[in-house]
């Protein structure tokens, strides 16, 4: 008889904590302006929903797989090849990325941070040239300004650095 896993409890765990999280974050939302409140109320209401409904769907329907032997792939995996160290200090580059993005959004705001952002990282984070680094952050600026700015009206946090110099850039 093939041995039952029960790891499936622990995905549906971890997922319906990610709904507490999204409906922490509509609730949060409530109290904000309805134009400020909308992108965040939507996206939590359906996130909250989808994971709910995964949670559930995975606790019920969960411990069917086959435990997975020695040569079998997970979702997620540990490259065995992989010298002694390489795992963390990947880890800690990519927590410094999402460290320097908030960082960056806290100091700049975020219309400056985020495609200054998508420019770093794909010229130096990825070695990306600089016609594809330059395209694709005009691409992220377009998106942000066109979806974002013109046609929901977001509100734009504006940073730290030009609250404190004085300066109204938005």
């Amino acid at each position: 008889m093939v041995p039952r896993i029960r790891e499936h409890y622990v995905e549906a765990l971890f997922t319906l904590a990610l709904a507490v999280m999204f409906a922490a974050g509509v609730m949060t939302a409530r109290e904000w302006p309805a134009k400020t409140a909308l992108f965040p109320t939507l996206i939590g209401i359906a996130g909250c929903a989808i994971a709910v409904i995964l949670s559930l769907w995975t606790g019920i329907r969960g411990g069917d797989e086959k435990a997975p032997d020695a040569t079998g792939a997970a979702d997620l995996y540990l490259d065995v090849n992989l010298r002694s160290g390489e795992a963390l200090k990947r880890t800690f580059i990519i927590c410094a990325w999402l460290v320097g993005i908030f960082a960056g959004t806290w100091l700049l705001g975020q219309l400056i941070a985020l495609p200054l952002f998508v420019f770093l990282y794909l010229k130096v984070g990825s070695n990306e040239g600089w016609v594809v680094s330059l395209f694709l952050t005009a691409g992220a600026i377009a998106f942000l300004y066109g979806v974002f700015d013109q046609v929901i009206h977001a509100s734009w946090y504006e940073g730290e650095l030009f609250r404190f110099l004085g300066i109204e850039l938005f």
